[in-house]
């Protein structure tokens, strides 16, 4: 099993892999590098927490229909 070429490479996928932005293939090759390396395996889960924690945590306001409507009358798109 190739490694990858630094942990920027390693990090990238993790995130493409959370952000279901990787193929299949890619997937799995990623799913079994983190099974079979710590190194990769803690990294992995590290960023899996990370976003759990930020889902959980992190709350977006609730945007007013009103302040919706006012926004679209105002941007003129033609």
């Amino acid at each position: 099993m190739e490694r990858f070429k630094n942990s920027g490479d390693l990090r990238h996928s993790i995130s493409l892999y959370f952000d279901n932005a990787l193929n299949t293939k890619d997937e799995k090759d990623l799913i079994e590098r983190v099974n079979a390396d710590p190194t990769y395996s803690r990294i992995f889960n590290k960023e899996k927490n990370f976003r759990n924690f930020i889902k959980n945590n992190v709350k977006r306001p609730t945007v007013s229909p009103d302040l919706i409507q006012t926004i679209r009358s105002r941007v003129k798109i033609d």
